[in-house]
């Protein structure tokens, strides 16, 4: 049997914003997600694009990338 990958809500988010991203940052720059509501913290580094989203949000799960590439949900 077949299973179909489902992508989560970040990915979504990501994939969304994607090409917006890709124009306006550099693509060895990250990203952070908030899924929930969209907003994105980017940085030169992973740790300083997710210090910037931990300010904000401190708790729940947030999805890092690198500009360009899908990388992992942090929680």
């Amino acid at each position: 049997m077949l299973i179909s990958y489902v992508p989560t809500k970040g990915e979504q988010k990501y994939f969304k914003l994607k090409s917006q991203l890709e124009k306006k940052y550099e693509a060895n720059d990250y990203v952070v997600i908030n899924p929930n509501t969209e907003k994105y913290f980017v940085g030169k580094t992973a740790v300083e694009a997710m210090k910037k989203a931990r300010k904000k949000y401190p708790r729940g799960k947030l999805f890092l990338a690198q500009v360009g590439k899908k990388a992992l949900y942090a929680k």
